[in-house]
């Protein structure tokens, strides 16, 4: 997505940096040296960058659109600092997570200040403060859901059920940047098809990351190893007869044979299928831009572009 126009001379995005700053925790706190340390690489701030188009797509006044913006941003990475921490992961953004440099107590108590700063940045709205903390507050909750489902599926999941587990995760915190601003310049939230195109773009998002899990096979797929739903493996193992092996495999505690489970699913056509899946879900999302309102299409058309960057991987085909 491409942002963000100049206002006043300076670059929304560079508003955005410096209110980060302003915000943080005090210097004489910890947990100002943990946040620094988050930051020093900020990611892409997609979040950000969708409720910043938005709310210049709607007129919004940069200080709400400001706040709303860094609002979303702050409760996307709590669940990223959270997430680490259920799902053990050493690394983020090219450095170690936050849990491994700092330990668990700082990521913790840090991910949840982030939350609180999240609903105090939300509540700055003069008019629509209830409406917007309300909405931060749906979007963790359904976040959470989302990923205690992911956490606790220990049975090889069915498609449908991946569907929801993977809109569960993703797409929540892509709603509210774009409803949320919506709310802000009074068109209010309830517009049709939204939620719908967002969470066909969610999926499409984790189905990609899934495919990547699994292609190449020379790296060790971690949504196999710790039985995490993944699209491509749920397409395997629909396929029938011939698969009970594989189900068997997959409800034991056994890693033995994960490498020989991830070559036959790198090799198979369920990962033709899985592209298959997502090409057509972004075109479903596509379709569905020209019937929100108008104010909102470039900002929406600009996060299914984003979605189809992401890389197609193809089938690997057999590796002994």
């Amino acid at each position: 997505m491409s942002p963000i126009k100049q206002t006043n001379g300076l670059n929304l995005q560079t508003q955005l940096t410096a209110l980060y700053k302003q915000e943080m925790p005090q210097p004489q706190s910890s947990l100002a040296i943990a946040a620094e340390y988050h930051f020093k690489n900020p990611g892409k701030c997609f979040r950000a960058q969708l409720a910043l188009s938005s709310g210049l797509s709607l007129g919004l006044n940069t200080v709400d659109n400001l706040h709303w913006a860094a609002a979303c941003e702050l409760l996307h990475n709590a669940s990223l600092i959270h997430d680490d921490i259920s799902d053990a992961s050493t690394h983020r953004r090219g450095q170690e997570s936050i849990h491994q440099h700092f330990g668990p107590d700082m990521a913790l108590c840090l991910g949840d200040w982030m939350v609180a700063k999240a609903f105090e940045l939300g509540a700055r709205n003069t008019q629509h403060s209830s409406s917007l903390v309300a909405l931060l507050a749906q979007a963790m909750q359904r976040t959470c859901s989302g990923q205690i489902s992911d956490i606790t599926q220990r049975e090889c999941a069915e498609l449908a059920q991946w569907q929801n587990i993977a809109k569960g995760k993703t797409a929540p915190l892509l709603i509210a940047p774009i409803k949320g601003a919506a709310i802000a310049a009074g068109l209010g939230p309830d517009i049709s098809g939204l939620e719908h195109l967002i969470g066909l773009c969610g999926q499409a998002y984790q189905g990609r990351n899934d495919i990547e899990d699994i292609i190449p096979s020379s790296h060790r797929s971690s949504d196999l190893d710790g039985r995490k739903p993944n699209l491509v493996v749920s397409l395997f193992a629909k396929q029938g007869t011939g698969f009970k092996d594989f189900l068997s495999w997959y409800e034991s505690e056994d890693s033995q044979q994960l490498g020989h489970w991830q070559r036959r699913i790198a090799a198979s056509d369920v990962i033709f299928e899985a592209n298959e899946l997502v090409d057509y879900w972004l075109l479903e999302a596509d379709q569905l831009v020209p019937s929100l309102p108008r104010q909102l299409h470039t900002v929406t058309q600009s996060l299914v572009d984003a979605v189809k960057q992401k890389k197609e991987i193809k089938h690997q085909g057999l590796i002994a």
